[in-house]
């Protein structure tokens, strides 16, 4: 009899306390934890990226409608023969920054994001074949070898605009644009201004009619 209660006993094996066992299954837990954290953070550093990215894209995707807008609306402005060529590329720059501000979408068309410099509503009248108006610049010249190519061409005399009016001349229209950066992180890996926003400058150009 005493036999079996022993064998009983030492197949079962000595009882393990119950402090020990919670103690064992609180180290699981915190494990657990830990782990979870450890694979949370970068999974949330991830998704915040992709949310930066987005918003960049779309900053991108905004702007080059702007840009083209603005270039269209400057291509049918009519030229009026009662004002001065001078005062006519200011109307004109007007017009494609009013079409091309309109196009911005859910993009801020105000300083420190993007801001320009007007004189009575229409840019500033400067002379030359270019105008740097802040953030918008407008420039003309009869032609460009490349997509790439200076408009216009300093060295090169052909590839000035001859017209007053501008017809046939090409109109290369510039917008830049300064972006919050919400994740310091990526910001480290991008290029940014003085003040830490990432700038993006869209041109389009096109044939003035």
């Amino acid at each position: 009899m005493r036999g079996q209660i022993r064998s009983r006993l030492g197949a079962a094996g000595p009882a393990v306390p119950r402090a020990r066992l919670a103690a064992r299954r609180d180290h699981g837990r915190g494990q657990a934890l830990v782990e979870f954290v450890a694979v949370l953070l970068p999974l949330l550093l991830i998704v915040v990226a992709i949310v930066q990215f987005g918003l960049l894209f779309g900053a991108n995707v905004s702007l080059t409608n702007a840009a083209r807008e603005g270039a269209r609306a400057g291509t049918i402005y009519l030229y009026d023969r009662n004002h001065t060529k001078a005062w006519n590329d200011g109307q004109r720059c007007a017009a494609a920054m009013t079409a091309a501000t309109q196009a911005f979408g859910l993009l801020t068309n105000a300083s420190p994001y993007f801001s320009v410099t007007t004189t009575s509503g229409a840019c500033t009248t400067n002379t030359g074949e270019t105008q740097v108006n802040g953030d918008l610049t407008v420039a003309y010249c009869a032609s460009m070898p490349t997509s790439t190519s200076p408009c216009p061409n300093t060295v090169d005399p052909t590839t000035t605009c001859a017209p007053d009016t501008r017809e046939g001349c090409l109109m290369q229209v510039s917008v830049t644009y300064r972006s919050d950066i919400i994740v310091p992180l990526i910001g480290q890996l991008l290029s940014r201004d003085t003040n830490g926003r990432f700038v993006q400058k869209i041109t389009a150009t096109m044939v003035v009619n």
